[in-house]
């Protein structure tokens, strides 16, 4: 049996148009957790052809309880966080398996979001880069739940991408 290292957790809602992109960049992590937040598409359809690791859920207007929720899934001991609509690019994905792989590796690290806004990338006026913490050891972070856009907060070292 394969020791899990990396597992991937996307949360989706009426994500069918976009999630398979996002699931898709996710393949290089040994496991993959989908939390189907009760979409009215076929955003569970796509998942399947991913993963078989759906957790199926109600749509809570706290985004961040179905997150933790499939981060107290994950069986890796390093969690990626995707919101359903971001991609890791291939150079990325490269760099968190290095990191992943380091026994001196910080707790947490920020990744570089370019934000793509009607289908340009909005690289100046301080949005870019826009650090965002989504790779963790896992039982190291958690989303807090307070307001809907909260980040994941670190119980260690952070270090960035």
């Amino acid at each position: 049996m394969k020791k899990i290292k990396l597992t991937a957790v996307v949360s989706a809602y009426n994500a069918e148009k976009k999630l398979a992109k996002c699931l898709n960049s996710l393949k290089f992590c040994d496991e993959l957790i989908v939390v189907h937040n009760s979409s009215t598409d076929n955003t569970e359809s796509v998942a399947k052809k991913y993963t078989d690791s759906i957790f199926t859920r109600p749509n809570n207007p706290m985004l961040n309880v179905n997150k933790n929720f499939g981060i107290t899934k994950a069986s890796g001991e390093w969690v990626l966080y995707l919101d359903d609509d971001e991609q890791v690019t291939p150079e990325l994905a490269k760099e968190i398996k290095e990191i992943t792989s380091q026994k001196d590796a910080a707790d947490g690290y920020l990744i570089p979001r370019k934000n793509i806004i009607f289908g340009k990338w909005i690289e100046h006026t301080g949005w870019y880069p826009d650090y965002q913490l989504r790779l963790f050891k896992k039982g190291k972070g958690k989303f807090a739940e307070i307001h809907v856009h909260e980040l994941v907060s670190i119980d260690g070292l952070v270090g960035k991408l």
